[in-house]
């Protein structure tokens, strides 16, 4: 990519623009699921992804600009040793073109917003 269209690039995103939403419902686990077998290495079966899904959506996000799907993270939390609890991110994807932009803190910031606050 030359300078030119860097510059455009830079010029078309707004990192307030990022629309951070939970997960929804079965509408939005075709987005997920093509998210990750596009970016991702592993090949996961449906099972996989419901599995996370069901048992924790409030743990699932995507993201989304001018109103594509950007990027996903799905995670879970259980107990651990001691009475604690441990996170796991399962999956964590942003499409080539985001990456570099701070979607992933996005994520990590909207995670707060609507588990903890």
């Amino acid at each position: 990519m030359d300078e030119v269209q860097e510059r455009e690039r830079e010029k078309e995103f707004n990192a307030s623009k990022i629309e951070y939403v939970s997960y929804g419902g079965e509408h939005h686990l075709p987005l997920i699921m093509n998210l990750v077998d596009q970016e991702l290495s592993e090949p996961y079966s449906i099972f996989t992804y419901r599995y996370f899904v069901y048992f924790w959506p409030q743990l699932s996000f995507l993201a989304f600009h001018k109103g594509k799907c950007v990027g996903t993270v799905v995670c879970k939390m259980g107990d651990h040793r001691n009475s604690t609890f441990r996170g796991y991110i399962a999956m964590l994807v942003v499409i080539k073109p985001y990456r570099g932009r701070d979607i992933g803190n996005g994520f990590f910031f909207f995670f707060l917003e609507v588990n903890i606050y």
